[in-house]
């Protein structure tokens, strides 16, 4: 099979339970590229936060859920909202209580806030975070708004920020956060960005995924592969099924798909 491009997300599919590395990926990543197959993770995580992870710029990474792409340490692609919106987001959210903004670009994901639960939480998911005194000030490419409002964000600002709807994507992405980007941004958007980018078809594509907002990417691809683990209706919509995260199922499925030798 003639694969010159495979993506994977991370939590739940490419990390295990303890959100770990599996510890064959390092030679994983060395007979791929023997074979000239890029190699890309795939998460709603910031870029630096993967590339933490990883330690190797030489990649491609598909970061803030597919709004922003970079390899081999530059930014290939971002997804860039629009100033306005930006700015009509962080008025609405400085007028709501105990929340807070994140903006989400190119060089540094950005804050205003110190308040320590707001910043414990913001260093978990930002491995560059840099605090400024005025977000309406920052010049950065912006491709993600991330709003912090600790176990509210359901019932306070996800109804406020709903008005932006028209504008924006506005998702709860877990019990203190909602996110804004442009319409139709997903994983899935940035793998046809890159196989056109690279010259290459959907046949020549893999990828791996567990939960709701992979959808798009492994319907973005010819050989897509649900985790044991995954959500029924990412199994539903696969070609194939991996061993779950815990069972090195990514690592184990390319080996096996892909004819490398297994160690």
């Amino acid at each position: 099979m003639d694969i010159k491009l495979i993506a994977a997300d991370l939590d739940g599919t490419l990390l295990d339970s303890q959100k770990r590395l599996s510890p064959g990926f390092p030679d994983l990543l060395r007979d791929l590229r023997m074979r000239g197959i890029r190699f890309a993770p795939a998460s709603g995580r910031q870029y630096y936060n993967i590339l933490a992870l990883f330690g190797d710029e030489n990649m491609t990474y598909i970061a803030e859920n597919g709004a922003m792409v970079f390899e081999n340490g530059r930014c290939l692609f971002a997804d860039t909202l629009p100033r306005e919106l930006q700015r009509q987001t962080i008025e609405m959210v400085r007028a709501l209580p105990d929340a807070y903004v994140i903006l989400a670009g190119e060089q540094s994901a950005w804050c205003e806030a110190d308040e320590p639960v707001f910043y414990r939480n913001a260093e978990m998911y930002y491995a560059r975070l840099t605090r400024v005194h005025d977000l309406m000030q920052v010049e950065d490419r912006i491709c993600k708004i991330a709003v912090f409002q600790y176990q509210n964000a359901e019932n306070s600002c996800l109804p406020a920020l709903k008005v932006l709807s028209e504008q924006a994507q506005v998702v709860l992405s877990g019990a203190d956060w909602v996110d804004l980007m442009n319409p139709g941004v997903n994983k899935g958007g940035a793998i046809r960005r890159l196989y056109k980018e690279l010259g290459i078809s959907p046949n020549e594509c893999m990828a791996f995924g567990d939960y709701l907002n992979d959808c798009e990417m492994l319907q973005s691809v010819t050989h897509s592969f649900a985790m044991a683990n995954a959500h029924p209706e990412i199994k539903a919509i696969c070609r194939y099924q991996a061993p779950s995260n815990d069972e090195d199922g990514v690592v184990r499925a390319i080996r096996e798909f892909c004819g490398l030798p297994v160690l």
